[in-house]
């Protein structure tokens, strides 16, 4: 009788076995004989490179994926121990069952549910991670992170709330400084500032908290609101982006700011 073409129906529980039979070799392999792919009878679920399979007793691992109905899987280069003949079960077997559970791709894990990039909130895509409620591809830079520099005589620094908002110094000497920390296991890599004029320098530094000065500027622009790249700048321990807006003029106003992470 043929085989039945449904997953369930390839179930062997003959003894003490829980295989999942994948399909059937269709032609012979001796041993001794090094086989990079084996012929097979329609694969009845498609398989991951990676993937391990057992035939008459010998694993074998994927080097690349095999869709469903596909008649022929690629493997590792492997020297046969015994002889593989036609007919011979193509199955994943028990002891392999955990390794293969890992790339569950459906259903629930801990309550969240599973498709084939996400898990819950977390989805992957285009070699990225990212989280629902998480920023992992931007800061903003906002009002709150800004303070003035030491020049002048003290003079505060205000959020003007009027038809024109902004954050502006009360003396032409000061300069605006925004801190910005870089969040564990992402590197920024640009910095966008905006300003009422467009034409005010940034510049944009790495600083630690335990350490004295602010070394050389890893990138500078303008307050256009253009990315300004800067050198990739990761997190470590003690870390930050110290950016300063040097403006010249108490009419002079920053809206804010953004950097880019990966």
């Amino acid at each position: 009788m043929a085989d039945a073409p449904s997953i369930i129906n390839n179930l062997d529980t003959q003894g003490k076995k829980n295989q999942l039979r994948l399909g059937r070799l269709t032609a012979e392999y001796g041993d001794g004989d090094t086989i990079t792919s084996i012929a097979c009878s329609p694969l009845t679920t498609a398989l991951k490179e990676g993937d391990v399979i057992m035939i008459n007793g010998q694993s074998m691992t994927l080097s690349a994926g095999a869709a469903a109905s596909a008649t022929s899987i690629s493997i590792n280069s492997l020297a046969l121990s015994q002889t593989m003949m036609r007919g011979n079960s193509i199955e994943i077997d028990q002891e392999n069952l955990f390794t293969q559970y890992q790339r569950k791709t459906s259903g629930q894990i801990a309550g969240m549910p599973v498709t084939a990039d996400t898990l819950g909130p977390i989805t992957y895509s285009g070699g990225k991670y990212t989280i629902k409620g998480a920023q992992t591809q931007y800061i903003k830079i906002l009002p709150r992170d800004f303070m003035i520099n030491e020049d002048g005589s003290d003079e505060p620094l205000y959020f003007k709330d009027a038809t024109n908002t902004g954050l502006q110094v009360n003396n032409a000497d000061q300069e605006m400084i925004a801190t910005v920390n870089i969040p564990v296991g992402c590197t920024a890599t640009e910095v966008k500032v905006w300003g009422s004029v467009t034409t005010k320098v940034v510049e944009v530094y790495e600083a630690g908290v335990n350490a004295n000065g602010k070394g050389s500027a890893i990138g500078s622009g303008t307050t256009n609101g253009s990315a300004i790249s800067i050198t990739s700048t990761a997190h470590t321990q003690y870390n930050y982006l110290l950016i300063i807006v040097k403006v010249t003029a108490t009419s002079n106003r920053v809206y804010g700011g953004q950097v880019t992470l990966t």
